[in-house]
């Protein structure tokens, strides 16, 4: 008897076993698969169903000054947040009393409250008072909370704030160093997750997972907020006094490419950077090209003499113009220079002599050196928005156009750039890259990072770079650049007066005044760069660009303590002297600025700074002449506009006090204790920091 089942039996048998085996390894593959291979992302698709994810913003690093002066720092601020499905039933009277609490429409927060999400904002950063009051309402609004977050804030307000710029809702970088370093002083923002049920409720033991947020790194600048405020005072004043439509003024560390002020007016506040035009957000001197007129011509003779096409000897003839490709090019002086040596070349800004030395160049070697002080492209600065210099391209350049070129027309750069060229003739002719910021530092204090001086290359020789400072020198000394004198020091310059081009067109009679410089020779710590775009009446930089060149530079000087180079002499008692400028200054360092020139001071009043003088910067008067100085508490404003109050009837001391309030300064003979009439009638308009003349008795 054969017990052996048929051979279909045994085959039915087979395929079954062959199935159930199939099946227990394409479930065992699928739980390999879920338990292991997919473990982490099915594990994250569950989390997202039932944790809900609370944001924690990451506080921004600090920026400071060279000094360690705070410049941006980030503090704590309450936001209003929503979860929708907790909401339900309530949401209309909810949206109500929110719209009263935090001035939101009612209509906008009852959408809020209607979206299918597990978190919503309401409103970000509210106010003191704001967030007080929802305090105080929060037991009556379920599903309603409150979170702490990290905002912005410029403890120095207007105070470089286009280098600073400013950052948006989320801390997110929108201009400026806040733009260009956004990834370093980010950090990385945290939440905070619970689990919550279908309908929003939390779980009861539910998980709560913290990732802590991570703070920004720190940046440490090479700008010096003390240099930035007397750069940004000087061009306040030179607006007011000059009318010009902007006025910037860039200073930098010849030997380190360090950028010590970045100054310009108008400006803005970046803790209110909404109210302001979004032109004011940019740094003037980085993002717009202009014409430099003569303050280029130092390009041209270090170039010239690099090259050696001339040399400290050669000697020039101007006659008021010169003839080019057969078009007349005028001197700014029509009647001529008549003989020169280079040096007086210089001195006097002569075009035709400037002209002689580019076309002695040639095309291909002016642009040789225009590329090795990198003006025909950019500079590189740690800045946003750095705008590129337009040149003819050279193989369309008439000689004409280098004619033109050598003393600065026909071409456009950016402050920054040719700054950076005239302090690369500074630093012996070694070219730096120029920087914004000197140190990257981590939350605890450690140095991640240090930028050095970043040489780009040598564009000219140790013995040339000393041959143009001292040509320099000599336009202070005795040419064009007379009023950025200072007592005491060598200083180097170059005025600058260039027609405006607007859309391609050179606009008649629409000027940018300009002065270029540094100092002390001929160990120079600072170059110096001011523009005024579109004075009033004086337009040449000598007249309008060079004072304020002075006013910035004798300041800087007194604030690091250099000391003069040379003696001193002092006029002679009855020599007509110029009366310097003394506004603005500490009474010590007034004192010794007239004393200087001759003159001794008279102090009125109280206070820690010269707010007025009884004989304007510019004036001519005997050495000997007392000039009086009115002291305040705080500066001249000069750009706000103040309505002249009645100081008739008061007593004199209650007109000061009146007078200080309002940021005017007052003065006149004391003969009485009670103001009998003033120079300017009540009800006028006058800039702030105009004096008003007092009469007594």
């Amino acid at each position: 008897m054969n017990d052996r089942p048929p051979v279909s039996t045994q085959r039915r048998t087979f395929l079954v076993l062959l199935g159930v085996g199939l099946f227990d390894m394409t479930v065992m593959g699928r739980l390999v698969g879920i338990q292991g291979l997919n473990a982490r992302r099915l594990q994250a698709l569950a989390d997202e169903v039932h944790f809900r994810a609370i944001p924690l913003a990451a506080p921004r690093g600090n920026i400071v000054d060279r000094t360690g002066r705070l410049l941006a720092g980030s503090h704590h601020v309450l936001s209003l947040y929503a979860r929708p499905l907790q909401t339900r039933g309530r949401r209309a009277q909810e949206a109500v009393l929110l719209a009263e609490l935090t001035g939101l429409a009612p209509e906008l927060v009852l959408r809020r409250l209607h979206r299918r999400q597990g978190f919503v904002w309401l409103k970000r950063h509210l106010s003191p008072l704001e967030a007080d009051a929802v305090k105080s309402q929060l037991s009556a609004l379920p599903g309603i909370y409150l979170i702490a977050e990290t905002t912005r804030y410029y403890p120095q307000g207007h105070l470089a704030g286009p280098v600073l710029g400013f950052t948006g809702i989320d801390n997110q970088g929108l201009a400026g160093l806040e733009l260009t370093y956004n990834r370093v002083l980010a950090g990385r923002p945290g939440k905070i997750e619970e689990e919550y049920t279908a309908q929003g409720e939390p779980l009861i033991r539910s998980q709560q997972r913290v990732t802590r947020p991570q703070a920004g790194d720190s940046l440490r600048l090479s700008l010096d907020s003390t240099i930035q405020w007397i750069a940004e005072r000087a061009c306040e004043r030179a607006m007011a006094e000059t009318g010009a439509k902007s006025v910037s003024v860039v200073a930098v560390n010849p030997t380190t490419g360090g950028v010590l002020a970045l100054a310009q007016r108008p400006s803005f506040d970046p803790n209110f950077f909404r109210q302001y035009e979004a032109r004011d957000y940019r740094v003037w001197a980085v993002s717009d090209t202009n014409p430099p007129g003569s303050i280029f011509k130092p390009i041209t003779l270090a170039a010239a003499l690099e090259a050696g096409t001339t040399s400290a000897g050669s000697g020039f003839f101007c006659p008021g113009f010169k003839i080019v490709a057969g078009r007349k090019v005028n001197c700014w002086r029509l009647g001529g220079h008549g003989p020169q040596s280079l040096s007086q070349v210089v001195m006097n800004s002569c075009n035709v002599g400037f002209m002689d030395l580019g076309l002695g160049l040639g095309v291909d070697a002016f642009y040789h050196w225009i590329d090795a002080f990198q003006l025909n492209g950019k500079s590189h600065i740690d800045l946003p928005g750095e705008a590129r210099s337009i040149l003819p391209a050279a193989s369309r350049v008439t000689s004409l156009d280098l004619a033109v070129m050598a003393f600065g027309q026909t071409l456009t750069v950016t402050s920054i750039n040719l700054l950076n060229s005239v302090a690369a003739i500074a630093n012996r002719g070694v070219l730096l890259k120029p920087h914004v910021v000197d140190t990257i530092q981590s939350p605890q204090g450690k140095l991640l990072r240090r930028v050095a001086a970043e040489p780009v290359g040598r564009v000219i020789s140790p013995a040339n770079s000393r041959l143009v400072q001292e040509m320099m020198v000599g336009v202070v000394s005795r040419g064009t650049g007379k009023q950025a004198k200072i007592p005491g020091y060598r200083i180097a310059g170059k005025t600058g007066t260039a027609q405006k081009v607007v859309n391609g067109r050179v606009m008649e009679g629409v000027y940018i005044a300009s002065f270029v410089g540094f100092a002390p020779v001929p160990d120079p710590q600072v170059a110096l760069m001011v523009n005024i775009d579109e004075p009033k009446g004086a337009f040449y930089g000598g007249q309008v660009a060079a004072p304020v060149f002075r006013r910035v530079m004798q300041q800087i000087l007194h604030y690091w303590r250099i000391p003069p180079s040379h003696p001193i002499h002092r006029p002679a008692a009855g020599e007509s002297v110029m009366v310097p400028d003394l506004v603005d200054l500490d009474p010590s360092t007034a004192e010794n600025d007239a004393a200087v020139s001759g003159f001794p001071v008279q102090f009125t009043g109280e206070g820690d700074v010269v707010v007025a003088q009884s004989v304007e910067y510019g004036g001519w008067r005997p050495a000997g002449t007392v000039v009086r100085l009115r002291l305040g508490k705080r500066p001249v404003i000069y750009l706000q506009w103040v309505t002249v109050p009645d100081f008739r009837q008061l007593t004199v001391a209650a007109a000061h006090r009146l007078a200080s309030g309002l940021g005017l300064n007052v003065d006149g003979e004391e003969t009485s204790n009670v103001v009998r009439g003033q120079s300017i009638a009540p009800g006028s308009e006058v800039k702030a920091g105009t004096t008003v003349w007092l009469q007594t008795g």
